[in-house]
Order: C-alpha cells, then structure tokens, then sequence
C-alpha cells in the first residue's frame, strides 16, 4: 500500500531491456531469415526468366525466328554467357553421338548462366534445357525445363536437337536489362537405317549436370537404356537408343548472344 519504493528509473531499465531483447531477437533471426528468403524469391524470379529465354531459343531454332529480344531483371546474382570452348572462358561439357559404333564431332553447347550472390543456387540454359543445382545439398542437379528431343515410335524415328551458345564478347548482367539473341546457322543430319546409336555426356566439372541429363535420358518416352561408362570416360554417362530406331535426325543450331 506504500510507493515509496517505486523508481522510475528500475522501471526504464525493466522496459529498456525489453525492447533491446526484442531487437536482438529480430537481428538474430528475423533478419537472417528475411534475407534468405529474398534470396529464395530472386531464385524463383530466375528460374521463371530461363524458362522465357528457354522459349525465346525455341523462337529461334525451331520457328526459323532470326532474332529475339526479351527484358528481364537479374536480381541477387549475375546472368552471364559460358561459350564453347575455343571462345572465350567457355565449358567443357560436351555430347557426343555414335552411329553404328562410329563417333560423330562432339556438340558442345555453351549455356546461359546464372550464379546467385551467395553461391547457393546455380541456373543454366544448355543446350536447350534449364538445369538447376543447389549447392548447399549433395552435388546433383535437377531438369526444371526440358529440351526438344523425341521419338516418333511409329516411324521409328528418333530427333535429336543441339544447340551451341556463343558470344560476341564476354557478357554479364545484373539489374534490369535486355538480352539479344540471333540465330546464326542450322542444320540437319538425317542417318538412314542405322544398327545402332549412343549419346554420351560429359560435364564439365565445376558445372556438372549430369544428374540432370541422365534423368532425362531415362525418362520412358525417349526408351533410351543407361550404357556402362567406360574407363576412358570416368564421370560420363551413356545412353543406348532402343533398338527399333531405325532413322537418326540430328538437328544443330548455332545461337549468337549479342548483349545481356
């Protein structure tokens, strides 16, 4: 019933207290946590821009379209082109077709490339397809889009489509910006009656999709069948056509890259 022991001063030091426990609190985790979260959003806004440049080289390559030009943001991280090798800083993944036993010149593909800012996500166009891999799991990699290959069982038939990335010069983004491409040269491939037909990945390795690819050569609508890698490939993986194809078309396209 008596305030004589009441001080404003405890009672500061009590609220003054709070309200420093409850912004260290917020700088500990919820910050932390805001900002992966962004980043997971900048993730997602990628993977949903390759995919629309995935759609601009279809533009290109299967519609005869000579040039295409998309805006797009590049956030948390930088979009840059990986030429073929021999131009520039480019990869040394490669594909490489054997007909009846006999090996064709390896198509290497270059990509499209984005790295997040933080090193946790890797997004790239290759060869037509839009692979992602996250660095914080066991090395892997996933297929979020796919590249335009088939086979027509009624005709037997099988389509095989490559397609070669390059530069002008060495290019990267980040913000908002436009990118340029332009359909350089193409070409068709038609192997009549043949016995049999391999096509054989290697990754590159410090970008190694190949998870990625071989997931996609078992997929049950192209009825490839996975090859023991040989010795002098170690990494590699090797797919056999089903034996029924009877006609290989292969189809190359060259895709210049004029700006980012």
């Amino acid at each position: 019933m008596n305030d004589h022991a009441v001080s404003e001063a405890i009672g500061f030091i009590i609220i003054f207290g709070i309200m420093l426990s409850g912004i260290a609190l917020v700088v500990l985790y919820g910050y932390p946590m805001l900002l992966a979260e962004q980043q997971n959003t900048n993730i997602r806004n990628m993977e949903r821009n390759m995919i629309v440049l995935q759609n601009d080289l279809k533009g290109l390559t299967y519609k005869n379209v000579p040039f295409k030009e998309t805006t797009l943001q590049v956030a948390g991280g930088t979009l840059s082109v990986h030429p073929e090798p021999g131009k520039g800083e480019g990869l040394k993944s490669r594909f490489i077709v054997e007909v009846n036993g006999t090996p064709l010149p390896a198509y290497f593909p270059g990509e499209i490339h984005y790295d997040s800012q933080d090193l946790e996500a890797t997004i790239s166009l290759e060869n037509g397809a839009v692979n992602l891999i996250y660095w914080d799991f066991e090395k892997g990699s996933v297929m979020i889009a796919e590249p335009r290959w088939f086979y027509d069982e009624p005709t037997e038939t099988f389509v095989m489509s490559f397609v070669t990335i390059n530069s002008s010069d060495i290019l990267s983004q980040t913000g908002i910006g436009s990118v340029k491409m332009k359909l350089v040269e193409q070409e068709q491939k038609i192997n009549n009656s043949i016995n049999s037909a391999r096509i054989t990945y290697v990754p590159d390795p410090t970008n190694n999709y190949k998870i990625a690819w071989k997931n996609y050569f078992s997929s049950p609508s192209l009825k490839m069948t996975e090859d023991n890698l040989t010795p002098s490939c170690p990494g590699c993986i090797s797919f056999d056509l089903d034996p029924n194809v009877d006609t290989l078309v292969i189809k190359t396209y060259n895709v210049t890259v004029i700006s980012l």
